[in-house]
């Protein structure tokens, strides 16, 4: 295919906003955000400089967003990178804040999406606190050479999270300002929120329930059924299911 050298620049041009600001808005840049309504600009864009970026642009409302494929390493965010962000102290607490995200997309996209084809309309924090001391109770109760070969099979470390989980103690009526209750268990989700909080995902409202932005259900309807990790954690909780089966019964 030949492109016209016109066609070529601006499309350039929004390439490269795109990738260097990760964002772009209509009333902050009116003119780049039409430029993706032009059909062969963005043929461009899908066919030479997407592809090569291993990304997605995603537009949401008045907003384009680049958003870097799952397995993309360039654009993706490191370890070092996740801490740093959000204000984790180490691995061990970025892979709890991490399974804490995955907890949360589960609730909006479970059975109701199953049945309906429509995510939840909000999920209340306390709903996910409940879900994270069932599932570190249900990890607690499997043998710890069994933990071992499951944390190896499927690439999370089932003793980091507990380890992590048990130092929070539980938070109390006493606490008045939970966002700032980081080493209780409550705080402690709060915290991993405000991550996707900040990059725009969702809003965490009065501290108790949590509504999903446009950004994160487009990002999350092109990857979620598709991508090998998050299915790797959902065979991991459905094993683990499988091997405690009665622990909600006998709690």
């Amino acid at each position: 295919m030949i492109y016209e050298e016109d066609v070529l620049i601006k499309a350039y041009q929004l390439h490269q906003q795109l990738m260097t600001k990760g964002e772009i808005q209509k009333k902050k840049d009116a003119d780049l955000f039409r430029l993706y309504s032009d059909p062969d600009i963005r043929e461009v864009l899908q066919r030479v400089f997407l592809p090569i970026d291993q990304a997605i642009i995603v537009k949401v409302e008045e907003t384009l967003y680049f958003v870097p494929e799952v397995h993309n390493n360039a654009f993706s965010y490191t370890n070092e990178e996740l801490r740093e962000k959000g204000k984790f102290r180490d691995n061990k607490e970025l892979y709890l804040a991490q399974f804490i995200w995955i907890l949360v997309i589960s609730e909006f996209y479970g059975d109701q999406f199953l049945l309906t084809g429509e995510t939840r309309s909000f999920v209340k924090v306390d709903d996910i606190l409940n879900k994270a001391k069932e599932w570190m109770g249900k990890f607690s109760q499997i043998p710890e050479e069994e933990q071992l070969e499951l944390a190896y099979r499927y690439e999370l470390n089932i003793p980091y999270l507990l380890n992590e989980w048990h130092n929070l103690s539980e938070v109390t009526n006493k606490v008045k300002e939970l966002r700032k209750a980081r080493t209780m268990d409550y705080g402690f989700l709060l915290k991993a929120l405000g991550f996707l909080e900040k990059e725009k995902m969702l809003v965490v409202k009065e501290e108790q329930e949590i509504v999903m932005m446009e950004k994160m259900k487009h990002i999350i309807d092109h990857y979620y059924h598709q991508e090998s990790r998050i299915n790797e954690i959902k065979s991991l909780l459905n094993e683990v299911n499988e091997r405690v089966p009665d622990y909600a019964e006998s709690q």
